[in-house]
């Protein structure tokens, strides 16, 4: 089957159940909302280059659809749905992405729930969006991967002055080639999480939390200039959430976090991180019409090269307002920073400085709601990486048009 005629019978399919009605559609014990998303945008530097960038129109094309069923204290849900971009001048960057997602919930006692997921997705890494680079001449495709998580939760005392979580989650990715450097990244990890809360106020908590993370990589052998490393990470934060008024809710948390990497990780490419790190977000209604989320983070990751190092060291910056300047037309406005520091790497081993990065993007759209379900967007985004090393500088600007439509 070609491209073309997967990415007609999807929108086909879409199409007509939009036209069957406005609050989704009754399929035997469930009920289904199909969504539609198209996107036509200008983008001047696909493969997040330097110089030399390459510039493409793209068509996006984004069907889901979600089937729910509610029985009494019990919930199902499960999502299914692709992606596929179309580059007019580089199909080389063409890519299809399939996910799934399935969730259950169930409400064991009052004060008791418990929920399961699982997920699939078969996706791809963007040309120039890892630390692995572009691809030389010879990989000018994606890089492709098959992921696969599962996870729990199980939840105490929401509604009780003290009360608890568990939570637990697995994920699986593997790249695809085995040939290609991307395989080494092929990873495994594991997160558990525990919080417990206390209700100070009746529209505020404070909680305690632990966190451990085990990644183990599938092709590990830290003393190879070539393979990655193994690691764990422990992260233990207090914090609060809160809705103090009707114009203001949030959650803030700061913590001290430490990542170490496998003993046999002897390669000063890897260097363990430990240190402060923080999430807050903060949704304030100013007017009645208008929203501003702020958000700020400091976090580590892996990264996605095996000659930048272990880790990543990120600390973040967001703001957007939407704002409803009449029933159906509504502009949204974002701005984003982060600094990204790289410790270890192989400039460290050859006592060069450790690279830095600083990122900045600024959104700006306008969204018309012609009709209850459906919505049409225009607008821009401009992003620029300015890092000490000039050959992982970019900009990068895009011009869009969305179109949704959603029987929720």
């Amino acid at each position: 089957m070609t491209k073309f005629s997967l990415t007609l019978i999807l929108s086909v399919a879409c199409n007509t159940a939009l036209a069957a009605g406005e609050q989704g559609i009754p399929m035997g014990p469930f009920q289904v909302i199909p969504e539609i998303e198209v996107t036509l945008k200008h983008d001047d530097n696909i493969t997040l280059a330097p110089d030399n960038e390459i510039d493409s129109f793209v068509t996006v094309l984004r069907p889901q659809a979600t089937f729910l069923m509610r029985q009494r204290a019990q919930t199902y849900s499960v999502i299914l749905g692709t992606e596929l971009g179309f580059y007019a001048d580089s199909s080389d960057d063409d890519y299809i992405d399939v996910f799934v997602k399935g969730n259950a919930n169930w409400r064991l006692a009052r004060s008791a729930d418990l929920s399961v997921g699982a997920n699939y997705m078969r996706g791809h890494d963007q040309r120039g969006s890892t630390d692995r680079g572009i691809q030389v001449s010879d990989e000018k495709e994606p890089d492709t991967w098959d992921e696969v998580g599962v996870n729990g939760l199980f939840q105490y005392g929401t509604q009780e002055r003290i009360g608890f979580d568990a939570e637990i989650g697995y994920t699986t990715r593997s790249y695809k080639d085995f040939i290609r450097k991307e395989k080494l990244d092929d990873r495994d990890q594991t997160d558990l999480t525990g919080r417990v809360y206390y209700r100070v106020l009746p529209k505020t908590r404070l909680f305690f939390e632990a966190s451990y993370s085990l990644i183990a990589y599938q092709n590990d052998s830290a003393t190879s200039n070539n393979q990655r490393a193994d690691s764990d990470e422990s992260n233990y934060s207090v914090g609060a959430t809160w809705t103090a008024t009707a114009k203001t809710k949030g959650t803030a948390q700061v913590g001290y976090l430490k990542k170490k990497f496998d003993s046999n990780a002897t390669d000063d490419r890897f260097e363990d991180f430990s240190g402060s790190n923080w999430k807050v977000a903060v949704e304030w209604k100013p007017i009645p019409r208008s929203l501003i989320d702020i958000y700020t983070s400091r976090y580590v990751s892996d990264t996605t090269g095996i000659q930048s190092g272990g880790a990543l060291d990120t600390q973040d910056l967001s703001v957007n307002w939407r704002h409803n300047w009449m029933p159906r037309i509504s502009t949204i406005v974002g701005l984003y920073l982060a600094q990204t520091d790289y410790p270890g790497g192989t400039r460290t081993t050859l006592g060069l400085d450790e690279r830095s990065d600083d990122l900045t993007n600024f959104d700006l759209g306008v969204s018309y709601q012609f009709i209850k379900w459906a919505s049409v967007t225009a607008g821009v985004s401009f992003t620029e990486r300015d890092s000490n090393l000039d050959s992982d500088d970019y900009k990068r600007n895009i011009y869009y048009l969305t179109l949704k439509a959603a029987l929720k």
